[in-house]
Order: C-alpha cells, then sequence, then structure tokens
C-alpha cells in the first residue's frame, strides 16, 4: 500500500508540475494567451525615450507588436521602437543582428545607435548595447 500512495504522489506532483509549467504564471501556453500592452506615454514610451534623449519622437510605426519613432538630435537621427512583450523585443533583436549595427536594448525597447551616439544614448538610457553581425569582411581571430 505504500508503494501505490508514493506512486500516487510522484504522478500528482508531476501533473501539477506540468500544469504549472503550462499555464502558471509566465507559463509557456499563458504567455501566447496573454494580452499585450502596448508602451503609452509613460516611462517605456517612444515618447518618453525620446525625451530622455532630449528630442522629440515622429512615431513612424503605431502597430501592436512594434511601436516605433525616430528624432533628431544634433546631426543624428535615432530611431527607437518599443515592444508589448520582452518575447516580441528579442525576437525583433534576434532578426536585426544579421543586418549588423548596434543596438541598445532595455527590457522592452530597442535605440538603434551610431558609432558617434552609442556612448551617449547608453549613459541616458542604459540597458545593454548588443552588436549584429560584422559585415566589414575581417576575420575576428579571437587574439589580442
Amino acid at each position: 500500500m505504500r508503494t501505490v500512495l508514493q506512486w500516487a504522489a510522484l504522478v500528482l506532483l508531476l501533473a501539477l508540475g506540468s500544469v504549472e509549467l503550462l499555464w502558471g504564471n509566465g507559463g509557456l501556453a499563458g504567455a501566447t494567451q496573454a494580452a499585450p500592452t502596448t508602451p503609452g506615454p509613460g516611462a517605456g514610451s517612444v515618447e518618453a525615450l525620446a525625451r530622455r534623449i532630449g528630442c522629440t519622437a515622429e512615431i513612424t510605426t503605431d502597430a501592436a507588436d512594434l511601436r516605433q519613432g525616430l528624432c533628431t538630435s544634433g546631426d543624428e537621427e535615432i530611431w527607437i521602437a518599443t515592444f508589448p512583450t520582452p518575447r516580441a523585443k528579442d525576437a525583433w533583436i534576434d532578426e536585426a543582428k544579421a543586418y549588423g549595427g548596434s543596438y541598445l536594448v532595455g527590457d522592452a525597447w530597442v535605440v538603434v545607435l551610431s558609432d558617434t551616439t552609442a556612448d551617449l544614448l547608453h549613459g541616458l538610457l542604459g540597458g545593454t548595447v548588443v552588436g549584429g553581425a560584422d559585415h566589414t569582411g575581417h576575420a575576428h581571430t579571437g587574439g589580442g
């Protein structure tokens, strides 16, 4: 009888773990069912990020999966994108890396960097600088 109870408890724990994995907070099935929220004019919006940079964004795309704008600071055009979820942002940045360039990446936003804006924008916004593919034709040997 004891072995039967142990197996029953194990099966119950596995079933509960599977339910949590699929439909729990942040679960695999729950993530696709959650209604994404598009950042408004709050802290993570295109407009708010542009204000922190010191420019006014002209919204160029306002879609469910991407909101982007362009602003000018000095002679530099700065492209800013926000995403409804970190997963959407991660998918976008994975695709963008193939084109090269550098990107400043936050929780649900991306700013395209130029050589002259990288340090300034990183200092103003935080985030992580991510580099795309190297299209210069120079092989990186890893030495230094």
